[in-house]
């Protein structure tokens, strides 16, 4: 599991108000050669909260809360487990994948 790390929030909000919003997501593969960007959508739709990554085909993808943490299980050539949490006022999460490297993240909120 790999962690990735954004902006500093403001401790007395909520994890759903912290992450709602537009990200862009750096993808820094194993060999750290290569990079890759995309933009994730995070909103709230009918009291739950979803996220688009539009460039992926990955629309209104739900996340389940719990414990604390968001989590949403996608498909993107592999299988893998998507977690938000936020630790000491800053957003973080990782990938859970099968596949044997992994990959790290690094999130930039959008204005």
């Amino acid at each position: 599991m790999l962690c990735m790390s954004s902006v500093k929030v403001n401790a007395s909000n909520d994890l759903r108000s912290k992450v709602i919003g537009k990200w862009e997501v750096t993808v820094i593969h194993a060999s750290g050669a290569s990079r890759n960007s995309f933009f994730l959508d995070i909103r709230e739709s009918d009291n739950k909260l979803v996220f688009d990554i539009p460039t992926m085909d990955i629309i209104e993808m739900r996340f389940v809360e719990k414990g604390g943490k968001l989590s949403a299980n996608l498909y993107i050539g592999d299988f893998l487990k998507f977690v938000m949490w936020e630790e000491n006022g800053v957003i973080k999460g990782s990938f859970e994948m099968s596949m044997p490297y992994g990959l790290s993240l690094d999130f930039k909120k959008l204005e």
